[in-house]
């Protein structure tokens, strides 16, 4: 159960971080000024290296579950399968790390349905 609620935070907490939004009448001054920046500072850090860093560190933490692929998008199946096989007896998650790593563009292996995540045609 703890488990479950740690994949579940994570996940969340991955994907809303930093969607504050701002009101057009907003002032910038004071605490507001320093989300802005903080702000400006999270765009810079969702670059390409940043969101493979991200999504290589959670291939190797969590693999075997199939955080990485929740991160890049996916459909549910897709980790419940890794879940469920373990990491498809270990070869599945290894497989995506080195293509996560070798790969220089990694939109094809972003809301991609599929299982096997090599697998782009839809």
């Amino acid at each position: 159960m703890r488990t479950v609620f740690l994949i579940c935070f994570l996940f969340f907490g991955i994907s809303t971080f930093g969607q504050e939004s701002f009101g057009r009448n907003s002032s910038l001054k004071g605490a507001s000024q320093e989300k802005f920046n903080n702000r400006k500072i999270i765009q810079k850090l969702r670059t390409f290296d940043n969101q493979r860093a991200v999504a290589i560190g959670l291939d190797v933490s969590l693999g075997l579950f199939g955080v990485h692929r929740m991160y890049l998008g996916t459909d549910l199946k897709v980790p419940v399968i890794y879940t469920s096989t373990i990491g498809g007896g270990g070869v599945l998650w290894l497989v995506d790390l080195g293509l996560l790593v070798a790969v220089k563009d990694l939109t094809p292996f972003k809301n991609n349905p599929n299982v096997f995540m090599w697998n782009t045609t839809r």
